[in-house]
């Protein structure tokens, strides 16, 4: 019996038992290997695959959404003065030259940029000077779109064509420049004094060839959009009609000798245009705004009632413009309104201040009153007033948070986020809407 149960207790242990109790410190390194995962070499191979080609498809979409700005000067651009570093100082910049009026400030693709009296300038996001041209001109205007500046001086016969880091071509106007606009593929237009007539349109491919012309006997034109691609614009002028102003609106398609549209508006003087999308633009007059659907005979009306423009500023980016209508005679007591490209208001925003300038970043919208910015959301909450510094002339969102500011001889950067507690106001009744 003895030997029986010894027998019984002293058999030695199967392999599947010592698995099941033995440490895996004890385990042979291959053992091991083979319980930690049952997935094989090839599977791990096929999800490798499976995730490269998510995100290959990934940056194919946004390479395609933005199509238009992946552009080999960008991207050079981009490169050599952001990535690269190529650092400045920081903010805030003296300016170049002697004065920079508001609509030769602009930012575009993180890059503030402007025309002085003196020069055109370009500066990165670290304050970096990326190009310093000097002007040809005097009284210079400045029209951008993505990495194109056309500069001309009003009322002279000069204009130049610069990238964000370089002068691309000089040129003379056949007569004294009015107007021009430019688009991002290097399309762009001049307008100009008349042989004959009272204002001539001339456009040009980004080779300088002149590629269109039109000849205005009616009116004076003096403000002009390019739509996206340069195929065609929009442009206004006035006239006197029985001692009244009135506006001449011209639709133009590049490829045709006559206007798709023509359209005239009694009493009221557009002050400029610009194309929300390519299939409508806006025009905002002293008295009304109005949306131009092209191809369509008929325009629609926004009156501003019994209130006076304050500021505008465009959005492209969400096809909307915003409109400061001011309820006082001394500009204060600023509304603000959000329009589509229906000329319909989304939201409005009423204030106690005036609106020096105007800048609308998305869902959020800041007005400059003097050397205060003042931003709100579209629910009329204010999110923040903050001192911008002395002689503060054009603000400038770049998001929600961020914006350059225009002086009077500097060129600064302002976080919002950091504002301290005695420079951000907490929302108010002044803030709120009425």
């Amino acid at each position: 019996m003895y030997n029986k149960i010894k027998t019984r207790y002293t058999k030695p242990k199967s392999r599947k038992h010592e698995r099941d109790v033995i440490s895996y410190e004890d385990m042979p390194l291959d053992d091991y290997e083979q319980e930690k995962t049952d997935i094989s070499p090839e599977a791990v191979k096929k999800i490798v695959i499976g995730i490269c080609i998510a995100l290959a498809a990934g940056l194919i979409v946004f390479a395609f959404a933005n199509r238009d700005k992946l552009t080999w000067d960008n991207i050079s651009t981009w490169w050599t003065y952001d990535v690269l570093g190529n650092a400045g100082n920081g903010y805030p910049v003296d300016i170049v030259g002697a004065e920079v009026s508001a609509g030769n400030f602009t930012v575009s693709q993180g890059h503030a940029v402007y025309t002085s009296d003196t020069s055109f300038v370009t500066l990165n996001s670290t304050g970096s000077e990326v190009a310093n041209i000097q002007l040809r001109c005097s009284n210079p205007v400045m029209k951008s779109e993505n990495n194109r500046f056309l500069t001309y001086g009003l009322d002279s016969k000069s204009f130049q064509i610069n990238s964000f880091d370089e002068n691309i071509y000089s040129g003379e106007a056949e007569g004294k420049i009015f107007a021009g606009d430019i688009s991002a593929n290097g399309v762009y237009c001049l307008v100009t004094e008349g042989n004959g007539y009272l204002s001539m349109l001339y456009v040009y491919n980004s080779s300088n060839n002149r590629i269109y012309k039109y000849y205005f006997s009616e009116y004076y034109m003096t403000s002009v959009s390019l739509n996206s691609d340069g195929s065609g614009c929009v442009i206004c002028g006035f006239a006197s009609d029985g001692g009244a102003i009135s506006t001449g609106v011209y639709v133009l398609d590049f490829n045709k000798t006559e206007p798709v549209s023509v359209y005239k508006i009694d009493n009221d003087a557009v002050l400029d245009c610009e194309y929300l999308n390519n299939s409508r633009a806006v025009l905002v007059g002293q008295s009304a705004s109005y949306i131009v659907k092209i191809g369509e005979q008929d325009y629609i009306t926004s009156s501003y009632k019994d209130k006076s423009l304050a500021n505008y500023c465009f959005n492209p980016d969400t096809n909307s413009y915003t409109l400061a209508l001011s309820r006082s005679g001394d500009g204060r007591s600023v509304e603000i309104n959000g329009c589509n490209d229906n000329g319909e208001i989304i939201y409005t925003v009423n204030t106690d201040y005036k609106a020096d300038c105007i800048s609308a970043y998305k869902g959020t919208v800041a007005i400059l009153d003097g050397n205060t910015v003042y931003g709100y959301n579209q629910s009329g909450q204010m999110l923040y007033s903050c001192d911008t510094g002395t002689g503060s002339k054009k603000i400038v969102l770049t998001s929600d948070r961020n914006a350059y500011v225009l002086s009077v001889n500097q060129i600064r950067f302002i976080d919002l986020n950091k504002a301290s507690s005695d420079d951000t106001a907490r929302p108010s009744s002044k803030g709120d809407n009425k």
